[in-house]
């Protein structure tokens, strides 16, 4: 052989231009734990216990209402005057979360 077909060499170096020694052993990759928000977490509890609820409410709504006694109203239309906000709360959360997991999957896709 010829000096122009010798074997080639590659070194890693740091930042100040030193070389850095070689392992040719198996590299260790360090497991890395499942980091899970327990704050998404709650979000998603709260957003399954609002979706239940608003579907208990219409179910409440829909059955006849009752005269009660006296001049209080009957529980169901109570229940019936929350459902409109319970509706915005239980979007909102929702809109919330797939966005938060929309934005997880990019950050994790551009980490590879």
């Amino acid at each position: 052989m010829d000096a122009a077909h010798g074997r080639i060499e590659f070194r890693e170096i740091d930042e100040h231009g030193n070389a850095l020694e070689h392992h040719l052993g198996a590299v260790e990759v360090p497991q890395r734990r499942a980091a899970v928000n327990p704050f998404i977490i709650g979000l998603w509890v709260l957003e399954l216990a609002l979706v239940i609820g608003i579907m208990v409410i219409i179910n409440e709504a829909m059955a006849p209402l009752t005269p009660t006694p006296g001049n209080t109203m009957p529980f169901p239309f109570i229940l019936m005057n929350m459902t409109p906000q319970l509706l915005q709360a239980t979007a909102l959360i929702l809109a919330t979360l797939l966005f938060w997991h929309a934005w997880q999957w990019q950050k994790r896709k551009a980490q590879k």
